[in-house]
């Protein structure tokens, strides 16, 4: 037996004609077929055409756009509901903390995973420069930024920046917030931290490696809480060191 004998005989027009007659509720049970159909045209003589054909036509036309604004919308919210539960979990560790260093060791290798990112930089202003150089193995942790560098990347109001392509567009302070990792990085979010009882300002910032992870086109709501939540944790910790 050939393989071209194993295949299926070809399905005929009468073969069709004969399954609607005898399943007439079959266009009324799968209507999404109907989309996929070509109306008929006729023409009903003396110049004069059925617009019901063009009509039908539109409507084929309209359902599927409605269709694939729908896909859209349904990734969109599984997407963010997948961030909703990342930003979640990070809160939930950032909560328990009970010192700086525990504090640090969340942001720094914790959120990497949660957030499946490449960097994440804790960008501290700050008068007095520090050696911080990292290996190849780990680019995560502290890095010292000369200050009003926060303002000049986020503005004096805005409090998350999102670069889709960091190759293109390179916020202020780039070079000292991902230093020896700056060829690396091809997207990041950045997130101000506002220290009101040390009184110092530090931005969260988060690298990968691809374009458009990050975007300005994304919600920001939860990225801003996170901050909120992490300024909240930083500025209390970093209050205690200095009673």
């Amino acid at each position: 037996m050939t393989a071209k004998s194993l295949e299926a005989p070809a399905i005929t027009a009468d073969q069709v004609r004969d399954f609607l007659k005898a399943h007439p509720d079959f266009i009324k049970n799968n209507l999404d077929v109907v989309a996929d159909l070509a109306p008929p045209e006729r023409d009903l003589g003396n110049g004069i055409l059925d617009f019901q054909h063009y009509m039908l036509k539109n409507l084929q036309k309209d359902s599927k756009a409605l269709k694939s604004r729908y896909d859209v919308l349904i990734d969109f919210c599984r997407d963010n509901m997948s961030v909703q539960m990342q930003v979640h979990h990070a809160v939930l560790r950032l909560i328990r903390t009970r010192n700086l260093e525990q504090l640090l060791e969340v942001l720094t290798l914790d959120l990497v995973s949660l957030f499946d990112v490449d960097v994440v930089r804790l960008g501290v202003e700050s008068e007095t420069r520090f050696d911080t150089s990292y290996g190849e193995q780990n680019y995560s942790g502290i890095i010292f930024i000369e200050p009003g560098m926060v303002d000049s990347a986020l503005g004096k109001k805005k409090n998350v920046l999102l670069i889709e392509d960091c190759t293109v567009n390179r916020p202020p302070g780039f070079e000292q917030v991902f230093a020896d990792c700056e060829s690396l990085i091809q997207s990041c979010a950045m997130l101000r931290l506002q220290l009101d009882m040390v009184d110092r300002n530090v931005v969260l910032v988060f690298g990968v490696r691809q374009k458009d992870r990050f975007h300005p086109g994304q919600g920001i709501e939860l990225l801003h809480f996170l901050a909120q939540i992490v300024t909240h944790q930083l500025d209390m910790y970093l209050n205690d060191l200095a009673i």
